[in-house]
């Protein structure tokens, strides 16, 4: 009998460990292989937060870099797998035995869709504030990734102190802030097609109001504004913040601003009241009260 016990507890340690079920985005879902080990991240932002939690060893590959000085074919030694979104085959070619995506875009139709990849032994990911219907609560997202992946990739500790790290920033942020009337703040986003930006919904309004500021369209309930020339020039923000990605650099995006007869007339153009930041710091991320807290500190440098 107790030879019997001997075996059986042999056969218990050695086997895998026991896979885990997760809520994420309203449903449940499950983890094949419990921690993963092979673990494809769709976005960069997607891959920074594995990268924090100190789950490079399982970071496999990473697609889709958006800000402009990220790298071409690795990336904090992880190989680049697709300047896009790989193809099936691509992605399939990895093993992956965990997919996260920071953008609902991330996950396409068919095998590459994430009931698709479940059917297939994968499990997925999508980070909460691209979850269909989400809440405002920005923060509050982010806190629920590094809560749950930090459980499925046993990193708890980890994810408790990122969590910690970033509620500091923000109350560090939250102390610069001086009384009265808040900087009106244009966000530019692209300029591609049109003056895009982002109204209440976005992030960058929640993001801007940790650092003390107001969104200029943060009256607008949508998530993407796209404003004419004349609706910007009529507003007159106090300072311009430019998302420097690669699809459209802060650098293109300043050269517009200076050169169009009525961007240029701008008050914060003409006094050079604008903020360079990469795109990815303007997506939720456990990095966010960090980037508060600098934008913050940039603000308080330009109030008179």
């Amino acid at each position: 009998m107790r030879r019997l016990c001997f075996l059986a507890s042999a056969l218990l340690c050695t086997s895998p460990v026991l896979a885990d079920d997760y809520r994420n985005c309203g449903e449940t879902w499950h983890l094949p292989a419990s921690p993963p080990s092979r673990i494809v991240a769709l976005n960069q932002h997607a891959a920074d937060l594995v990268l924090a939690l100190g789950a490079d060893s399982a970071l496999t590959g990473v697609a889709y870099l958006d800000d402009t000085g990220a790298p071409r074919t690795e990336y904090f030694g992880v190989p680049v797998i697709s300047h896009r979104y790989p193809s099936s085959e691509v992605l399939y070619a990895q093993k992956p035995d965990l997919v996260v995506g920071g953008f609902a875009s991330a996950f396409g139709d068919g095998v590459t869709s994430r009931s698709g990849l479940g059917r297939n032994g994968v499990a997925s990911y999508l980070l909460e504030s691209a979850c269909n219907g989400h809440s405002l609560d920005y923060f509050e997202h982010i806190r629920r990734d590094l809560l749950t992946l930090g459980g499925l990739l046993h990193r708890q500790q980890r994810a408790r102190e990122l969590s910690d790290a970033m509620d500091a920033d923000l109350e560090k942020a939250k102390a610069l802030t001086r009384p009265g009337r808040p900087l009106s703040v244009f966000y530019l986003d692209s300029e591609v097609n049109g003056l895009d930006s982002e109204g209440r919904r976005g992030f960058v309004t929640t993001l801007l109001a940790a650092a003390g500021a107001r969104n200029l369209f943060a009256g607008i309930n949508q998530y993407r504004v796209t404003v004419s020339r004349e609706t910007l020039l009529a507003s007159d923000p106090d300072v311009i913040l430019l998302a420097d990605a690669k699809w459209s650099p802060a650098s293109r995006k300043r050269q517009l601003l200076m050169q169009d007869p009525v961007l240029s007339t701008l008050r914060a153009v003409r006094e050079n009241w604008m903020i360079d930041i990469p795109f990815t710091h303007l997506l939720p991320t456990p990095g966010s009260g960090r980037v508060a807290l600098e934008l913050a500190r940039q603000l308080k440098s330009l109030s008179p």
